[in-house]
């Protein structure tokens, strides 16, 4: 009986210290090209956070609650209709190696959980109440070393492979160019040891293994401790890299999309925002394209005797035109 309620104990304290709410400056409304995700602490009875996300569908024309918690339906009933499923996703969430500071940004990576198979590791910048998808962040150590990861493709309901190769940028003595050095998957096991990068006159040392997504990539093969064929530098201004400040090595990370993944939605941060805007935009009515055959002055002769000519003897032609008459008149009827 002791040896049941102490197993019990330490199950709740090690879900209650290793367990992670969302980041603050991740909760709000964000909206992409072609969706809207909406971040909030959960009301499930698991208390573990959910994501909402809103499809924009048919060019953007309806918002579809793809991905909600099941309350919300109590809350404001799913419309259903051909662009929808039935029943919206559940998608949950966690946070994996957080790293922030204040005033200047947040990274990690976010955890989405589609079920217990079927999960991505996201990794996610938030700075200037914007997200991005392709960055580097500032080694703790080297202030010249930017480590990447795998870059996903964002908050979606597929799995996504890892990418097999990631970067590690190290800013040249100029700083407004650096050296991108390759890192590919690899099978052995993780060694903090640093290895040489040599170039004509330029050296510097850098980690061998670079672990991304629970995923050890290597930059040397084996147990070698020289890089092979190392490349040159390359502009910042060539790549579009973006930073923080005037000076790249003071700046905590690099950026290299080429516009936000999502961009926060200002004073819009509750359900009732969201319902607004998705009530707000299902409410569009497109316009009427313009005719195909616009008012003509004198009228267009469409040849009709030509038409019937050709259509004469054409049993697959005269079974439609008699479906045109059991519908109603056709044009030349009318004139």
């Amino acid at each position: 009986m002791k040896k049941s309620a102490f197993i019990l104990f330490f199950f709740f304290l090690f879900n209650f210290c290793f367990s992670q709410s969302l980041p603050s400056s991740l909760y709000g409304i964000w909206e992409g090209k072609d969706r809207i995700v909406f971040f909030e602490e959960s009301e499930d009875e698991s208390g573990k956070p959910q994501a909402v996300i809103l499809l924009k569908e048919y060019y953007g024309w309806y918002y579809d609650r793809a991905v909600e918690p099941k309350e919300y339906d109590e809350k404001e009933p799913r419309v259903r209709n051909t662009g929808t499923t039935k029943k919206a996703q559940q998608i949950y969430l966690d946070v994996k190696n957080l790293k922030e500071k204040e005033g200047q940004f947040t990274a990690f990576e976010l955890e989405t959980r589609l079920s217990h198979r079927q999960k991505n590791l996201v990794p996610l910048l938030i700075a200037d109440d914007k997200i991005f998808l392709d960055f580097y962040l500032q080694d703790e150590n080297d202030k010249n070393m930017f480590v990447g990861h795998s870059l996903s493709r964002g908050i979606t309901m597929n799995e996504e492979p890892l990418k097999e190769n990631i970067g590690v940028f190290y800013l040249t003595k100029e700083g407004n160019s650096y050296y991108d050095v390759r890192y590919w998957k690899s099978d052995m096991d993780y060694e903090s040891q640093k290895v040489n990068f040599i170039r004509d006159d330029v050296s510097f040392m850098i980690p061998k293994h670079i672990i991304s997504q629970n995923q050890n990539y290597s930059c040397v093969s084996g147990r070698s401790k020289k890089i092979r064929n190392p490349q040159g530098a390359i502009s910042f201004e060539k790549r579009g890299v973006k930073y923080m400040g005037g000076n790249a090595a003071d700046s905590p990370f690099l950026i290299l999309d080429k516009e936000p993944y999502l961009v926060r939605l200002a004073d819009k941060k509750t359900l009732e925002d969201l319902m607004k805007i998705v009530k707000g935009a299902n409410s569009r009515r497109k316009s009427d394209p313009p005719a195909l055959f616009p008012p003509h002055d004198p009228p267009l002769d469409w040849h009709w005797d030509l038409i019937d000519a050709l259509e004469k003897n054409n049993p697959y032609i005269q079974a439609v035109r008699q479906r045109q008459k059991d519908f109603g008149l056709r044009a030349k009827d009318l004139q």
